[in-house]
């Protein structure tokens, strides 16, 4: 059967399933000409319900003008809800669902709107808002951009300069000796295929090595000043570097200087360090003080015809100049200017830490280093070397450096610097580039330990203002082949290769038999993995010698060098992010696994990688989550 609705508020029980609903109806007004018949038939409807019986569907009066208290009356309202009855037939019987009907909001006409639309009341917070969104939304706006603007940037990595990404190559004034430019064309190609791009001449200068004449001057040997451009020019349409190495602590005998300071010409009287001796009571004339040679012996040696010492802090024949006479400072800053001008890239100077001395000649103290008192060792030479008068000097040339080149230009130091000393060059801002401190390189025979090497190495690297290092294998007395069989010196070559910093070779370090293994070494220099990678070595097995380089984004690669005269098996499966397998990128000559096999394999277990006695193995892998 249809259902019916009806509003209700005031409700008898029916059957007691009421549930405490109550319904409420409207009273018509008296004009209304169906009332009557409306509450008749109600009455009839109700008392059928009461007593459970059928309501026919054809007396349910569709068309009823009964309404709804809460649809219309503004005369009388309900603080209660309305109520839905809901007429159901289910199986023959007549059932009743009871719903409270919420009542339907209305807006306001048009007409009650526009009594407010003109409204100033209105009118004004209309505006306010308006303007206020936009105030709003411009200062969210300028907050985004300030955020943007002043929070913290990802710092990109430094860009590398020339001689970071390079190995430097020094080339002896004997092998260009006597080569005309086509010669030297053809070995700048030769360093070219090896990716050597920094070439660093040493002793070209008019005179013996360490006995410079006239430093504006080429040996005769080599040529003029002329022919140097022309090898400078060659070896820029190369892209390659040329540097300049000398002492400019001291000079020959020979040097026009010395001669005219001897007879006290002027300017020159006091270019080099004089100084008069003093009488023994036995009436001897002795040196000024107790000053040491670094070759052992006087510091003074006597001149008859200017008749007063002149110091000379290594060989008699390579006396001192005065850096307290500005006058010797401006010479020198005269010379930089000079190679620069010809197209030098930069300088590694030698003997600095000796350029100036106590203008008091104060005796230097006893050191604890036991040693003959003859001997450069007994005394502490705080007066003589590592001074801080020094830093001015050598402040105001690398200042023509960097003017000239417009800060492309390198000053780097051809001898170690203690770490305090570097601290106070490096300050305020960076004064020597490529510090070093590898004597234990530089002296050391086949026979250098693993843990030496991990010292040696690491300890720099974590000292303090060392930001990018020099490792110079060949700067002591002796160079490195001349200390060790060559294939274990094409082993410490390769292992020193791809240190965090930048190696410095002779010329024969890049044509022995290791050659095709430091081309590949050498281009390797260039990738990021070793420009901007950590540093991280390690000693395995007591006697292998192994670091890592290691930067995100990029491969990442192990050097190993085994130290020990008999060959061994490492496992290096417990390192960092180390991954089941390596892929080999290298190894020096002399590695010859025990098995006697020709042929090393492409990769190697971590678990077990062979070591053959002084050899170095160079692996690549991708770091294991």
């Amino acid at each position: 059967m249809e259902s019916g609705k009806f509003d209700l508020e005031n409700v008898p029980e029916v059957n007691s399933t009421t549930n405490g609903s109550v319904a409420t109806y409207k009273s018509l007004s008296e004009d209304d000409v169906n009332h009557q018949e409306l509450q008749q038939s109600k009455v009839e409807d109700d008392k059928d319900l009461a007593m459970g019986q059928k309501v026919d569907e054809a007396e349910v009066d569709d068309g009823v003008k009964e309404k709804m208290l809460n649809e219309e009356s503004p005369k009388k309202k309900s603080n209660k809800n309305a109520t839905e009855v809901i007429f159901m037939s289910e199986n023959g019987d007549t059932k009743i669902d009871i719903d409270c009907v919420k009542p339907a909001l209305c807006g306001m006409g048009k007409e009650e709107l526009m009594k407010y639309a003109n409204d100033p009341f209105w009118v004004r917070l209309r505006w306010i808002l308006f303007v206020g969104f936009w105030i709003l939304w411009f200062a969210m706006l300028g907050g985004a951009i300030a955020i943007i603007i002043m929070a913290p940037k990802c710092v990109s990595p430094q860009p590398k300069t020339w001689w970071e990404e390079s190995p430097i190559l020094q080339i002896e004034s004997a092998e260009i000796a006597g080569k005309d430019l086509k010669s030297v064309e053809s070995l700048l190609d030769s360093l070219k295929s090896q990716h050597i791009k920094v070439i660093s001449l040493a002793s070209i200068l008019k005179g013996d090595p360490g006995h410079i004449e006239d430093f504006k001057s080429v040996r005769s040997q080599i040529g003029d000043v002329e022919f140097v451009e022309q090898i400078i020019a060659a070896a820029k349409a190369r892209d390659q570097k040329i540097l300049l190495e000398f002492d400019p602590n001291h000079s020959s005998l020979n040097h026009p200087w010395f001669s005219r300071s001897v007879n006290g010409e002027d300017p020159y009287a006091d270019y080099y360090v004089w100084a008069n001796g003093k009488m023994s009571p036995e009436g001897n004339r002795q040196p000024p003080n107790n000053w040491l040679s670094v070759n052992g012996g006087s510091a003074w040696t006597f001149n008859t015809q200017r008749g007063q010492f002149y110091l000379h802090q290594f060989n008699q024949t390579q006396p001192d100049f005065n850096f307290h006479n500005p006058l010797v400072v401006e010479e020198f800053s005269d010379i930089l200017t000079f190679w620069l001008n010809r197209g030098v890239s930069g300088f590694r100077l030698g003997s600095t830490q000796y350029l100036t001395e106590d203008p008091a000649r104060q005796n230097e103290q006893s050191s604890a280093t036991p040693a003959d008192p003859a001997e450069y060792q007994y005394l502490m030479h705080v007066h003589t070397k590592d001074r801080e008068d020094n830093a001015k000097i050598l402040t105001q040339w690398r200042e023509i450096v960097t003017n000239i080149t417009k800060n492309n230009g390198l000053f780097a130091l051809k001898d170690d610097i203690a770490s305090d000393t570097l601290a106070v060059y490096n300050e305020n801002k960076r004064l020597i580039d490529l510090p070093q401190s590898s004597q234990f390189l530089a002296t050391a025979n086949a026979g250098i330990t693993a843990r030496a090497l991990q010292n040696g190495i690491s300890n720099w690297i974590s000292g303090v203002n060392v930001t990018w290092p020099s490792w110079d294998v060949n700067g002591g007395a002796r160079p490195l082949r001349k200390r060790m069989p060559a294939d274990i010196a094409d082993s410490v070559i390769l292992m020193t290769l791809l240190l965090p910093g930048t190696p410095i070779f002779k010329l024969n370090d890049t044509l022995s038999s290791a050659r095709k293994e430091f081309a590949i070494l050498s281009a390797k220099r260039s990738e990021d993995t070793f420009l901007y990678g950590d540093f991280n070595s390690y000693i395995i097995n007591g006697t292998v010698f192994a670091y890592t380089r290691v930067k995100n984004g990029s491969p990442t690669y192990l050097v190993a060098y085994q130290s020990s005269e008999e060959s061994g098996i490492i496992d290096v499966s417990t390192l960092p992010f180390m991954p089941p397998e390596v892929n080999v990128v290298t190894h020096s000559p002399n590695y010859l696994p025990q098995n006697g096999t020709v042929a090393i394999q492409a990769t190697l277990s971590t678990k077990a990688i062979e070591m053959p006695a002084k050899s170095t193995l160079v692996v690549s892998f991708a770091p294991a989550s």
